[in-house]
């Protein structure tokens, strides 16, 4: 989930409606409601922040659905994560 979230996020750094202060997606904010499980993106977005709650709702999902794995705490990264 978590590596899909940051692919999703290097892609809105290199969209034009994009360009953050600090080269950071990290910080921009965008309006969303919750319906019961289900997470909506305003409609009333810009098309960078729709972009990125569409990465963060994903993710939000994808979340939801995995199990925690407490072995994976301090996980090498470098050794068991590929691009």
């Amino acid at each position: 989930c978590c590596q899909t979230h940051d692919r999703c996020y290097d892609q809105a750094k290199k969209l034009d409606t994009c360009k953050f202060l600090l080269d950071n997606p990290y910080t921009k904010s965008y309006s969303y409601k919750c319906s019961g499980s289900e997470i909506i993106c305003s409609s009333k977005n810009k098309p960078c922040q729709a972009f990125i709650c569409e990465c963060d709702r994903k993710a939000a999902i994808c979340f939801s659905k995995a199990p925690y794995n407490k072995e994976h705490k301090n996980l090498n990264t470098k050794k068991f994560c590929q691009d």
